[in-house]
């Protein structure tokens, strides 16, 4: 997660201006000198990540949107578009998960899980993991009264502007011959049968 998408200082300037506030009085909130917010307003000079969440509260604008987050317009309405949504995400190749099903023979309980591996090589899945982990732990602060709805969209919205440079990228699917692909799925099947006897 290198740089922000360009423009943040495009974006921090039309947020101050629609909060009705000069640079000067933005920088003393945020004990900043007027020379440095008119670096940041101009690109000269990029905002670490703790001075955007400061410009996200004193302007009133989510970091995730300073940053240039901008989100897709994807509605999950049907479980098709679940299954869509599963299908292209594995089809980018900075993550990699497993599929996990536990059908027990003998027992009424059946469960399937989308498991990532913190340290597969996958570039982004100790990310996601790291990520996940909080999920869990901030839903499971609003679902037990700790905690308010509000808070968590703002944990939500600070996760959001953490995590926009990490960039995704398709996979470049393999083309190979019958001959090819047979050697590759008995060299499989191999492996697997090596690990099953040890």
């Amino acid at each position: 997660m290198s740089t922000y998408q360009s423009g943040i200082g495009n974006r921090i300037k039309n947020a101050r201006k629609a909060a009705k506030m000069s640079q000067t009085e933005l920088g003393t909130h945020l004990g900043k000198t007027l020379r440095t917010i008119q670096k940041y307003e101009s690109d000269e000079i990029t905002p670490s990540i703790t001075t955007i969440y400061a410009l996200s509260k004193v302007l009133h604008v989510p970091a995730a949107e300073l940053i240039g987050y901008q989100a897709n317009d994807m509605h999950l309405n049907t479980l098709s578009d679940v299954i869509s949504f599963l299908h292209e995400l594995n089809r980018k190749k900075e993550l990699r998960f497993e599929i996990v099903v536990n059908r027990p023979s003998r027992a009424d309980e059946w469960s399937c899980s989308i498991q990532f591996n913190g340290k597969d090589p996958a570039e982004y899945n100790a990310d996601l993991c790291l990520f996940l982990e909080r999920f869990e732990d901030e839903r499971n602060k609003v679902e037990t009264y700790w905690t308010d709805q509000e808070h968590y969209e703002h944990w939500f919205d600070t996760e959001l502007a953490y995590y926009t440079p990490a960039k995704l990228t398709d996979k470049t699917p393999e083309v190979l011959s019958v001959e090819e692909r047979l050697k590759r799925r008995d060299e499989v099947l191999r492996q697997e049968l090596t690990t099953q006897n040890e």
